[in-house]
């Protein structure tokens, strides 16, 4: 049995730092395990690259104050790259090789799980087999979807793609009910027609908006915003 207290204590130190001071700042130390994390944002404007860092900073050794846990990542887009998480990886080592001297780029790539879900099907039989992957890999804290928006749209009847996201979102909540993890999503922009106008928002709608905890904004000029919509985001930093 514990205290409200120690569990508390517990949670605020389980977080994924991003790298980006004011981002961390807002979001207490890092994105929480326990918490559906979005990252929106036009292509090119960074999402993927910071999926990637997350699952090298979700690897930090416990001793200089990380999860040093592993990642798995769920990839619609074919926008993963081992290259790129290659250099991210000898960057991060470089960074910290004076504070611990064992965290080497290449077990870093060895804790990123790969898997190919090229359309709705696949990913929604990967979300569903989630409790085998951490079944086997008790240490994954980090699940990425890189992209969660692209397959869904790619369905052609709106009520095809609604059940379809509410059930992927039945799924995580459930993961997360019973496994000690962070989900980190990404989702694009689009055009919407909303009171004569077209408007840009976010492609999955309100109700996927209510089932996510944190939304943050990422731009071409390296902006960042936090907020449900985009009337009520607010700039938290102009610097990567």
């Amino acid at each position: 049995m514990r205290t409200a207290n120690s569990l508390f204590k517990s949670r605020q130190t389980q977080k994924i730092i991003t790298d980006i001071k004011s981002v961390d700042k807002h979001l207490h130390g890092g994105i929480a395990l326990g918490k559906i994390t979005e990252l929106v944002g036009m292509p090119g404007t960074g999402k993927t690259q910071m999926c990637l860092k997350l699952c090298l900073n979700v690897q930090i050794p416990q001793q200089i104050g990380g999860l040093e846990g592993k990642a798995l990542y769920l990839d619609t887009r074919k926008d993963f790259n081992p290259e790129r998480l290659q250099e991210l990886a000898m960057d991060l080592e470089k960074r910290l090789q004076h504070q611990v001297t064992d965290f080497k780029a290449s077990n870093m790539l060895k804790n990123v799980y790969y898997v190919d879900c090229p359309n709705a099907g696949q990913l929604i039989a990967s979300i569903l087999s989630l409790g085998k992957y951490l079944i086997a890999q008790p240490n994954i804290k980090l699940i990425v979807v890189d992209s969660l928006s692209f397959p869904i749209r790619m369905l052609e009847s709106v009520s095809e793609r609604t059940a379809l996201l509410m059930e992927l979102h039945d799924s995580m909540c459930r993961m997360l009910r019973i496994y000690n993890v962070a989900f980190v999503i990404t989702n694009e922009l689009g055009y919407h027609r909303r009171k004569r106008r077209w408007q840009l928002q976010p492609i999955l709608g309100q109700k996927h908006m209510h089932l996510i905890n944190e939304r943050i904004w990422l731009t071409e000029n390296t902006d960042y915003f936090v907020g449900k919509t985009l009337s009520t985001r607010r700039l938290i930093s102009n610097k990567a």
